[in-house]
């Protein structure tokens, strides 16, 4: 199987996640973030994770991807409760934490970004959703004390260790 994806994606982390958890192999494979025909190709529009199946067949979206490998075994591992509290606390954070992410992202040494347009289509596209990145660099200290205020309520909702 292969795994289409973006170092810099929590989606991508998440859909990656599940074959270190159940130690299954898989070819990884970064598409630049300028490359709109690979995922167009597999699964008809520019998203991330993408897996595609030993049957050539290919699947989009984290959960979908998640659930299928768990479940191939027949010995699923991810069987227990969602918090509901934390769906909201992650809609909450989702809120903001991009606009402290995202203008760093931009900047760092993801193989996403190998090429000077496949970084430069990053920054354009999530700039016209978000606002210009420096602005919003002027903003950290904030956001910063914001997401730890966050993560340290997000503390109490973890009910156990190994959640």
């Amino acid at each position: 199987m292969k795994l289409y994806i973006y170092d810099h994606c929590p989606f991508c982390v998440k859909a990656r996640m599940i074959f270190g958890l159940k130690n299954l192999p898989v070819e990884l494979i970064v598409m630049l973030n300028d490359d709109e025909a690979t995922p167009k190709k597999l699964v008809g529009q520019k998203v991330a994770p993408i897996l595609q199946k030993d049957d050539g067949s290919a699947m989009p979206e984290s959960l979908d991807i998640v659930r299928f490998i768990d479940k191939s075994d027949r010995e699923p591992l991810l069987n227990g409760k969602i918090n509901p509290a934390i769906g909201d606390w992650l809609r909450s954070v989702n809120g903001y934490v991009n606009k402290l992410l995202l203008p760093r992202i931009a900047e760092a040494a993801f193989a996403e970004f190998a090429t000077p347009e496949a970084r430069d289509y990053f920054r354009q596209k999530k700039e016209a959703a978000i606002g210009d990145f420096a602005e919003l660099k002027s903003h950290a200290p904030g956001l910063i004390k914001k997401i730890g205020d966050d993560l340290r309520q997000l503390d109490k909702l973890i009910v156990k260790p190994n959640a």
